[in-house]
């Protein structure tokens, strides 16, 4: 009965060991289908995505320039927004309509520009006063946004 126990007790040593020396795979893994990678941009190390259909959240500022990266000439009157750099993809948003909603009030405009990721965070946007001002007064300065792409 000694030499069963001896022999038993091996054995699970011995799976043991090769048990904690199997590979184990720790790559994170997104698993969804409603992302659409957009590839008429350069490939880079930041990949582009954008879910038509899908709400976006986040902050909402107003900005005052007059010409963006989209190369269009614009000023404060103007339904626009400069889209978060993260989402914006160099300039292939340009052009696009989003709709945008805050303190249930709801403003279409054209992405004419990009904010500086020290700014906006992805989901968020800087706002033309003239869309700004039509969700809060322009003295909130910041607003919580929902956004779709219109």
């Amino acid at each position: 009965m000694a030499i069963f126990n001896k022999l038993a007790l091996l054995a699970t040593v011995a799976l043991a060991a090769m048990v904690s020396a199997a590979p184990i795979d720790t790559t994170p893994v997104r698993h969804t289908s409603a992302l659409k990678i957009d590839s008429s941009t350069e490939a880079s190390e930041d990949l582009v995505v954008s879910a038509q259909g899908s709400a976006f959240s986040g902050r909402g500022t107003w900005f005052t320039d007059t010409v963006g990266s989209c190369g269009t000439p614009f000023d404060t009157h103007d339904l626009i927004v400069a889209m978060n750099e993260a989402q914006m993809g160099g300039t292939s948003m340009c052009g696009k309509s989003v709709r945008v909603t805050s303190g249930g009030k709801t403003v279409t405009a054209r992405v004419t520009d990009t904010c500086p990721s020290q700014y906006c965070n992805s989901g968020s946007l800087d706002l033309s006063q003239a869309v700004f001002s039509q969700l809060a007064p322009l003295s909130t300065g910041v607003i919580p946004i929902t956004w779709v792409f219109a």
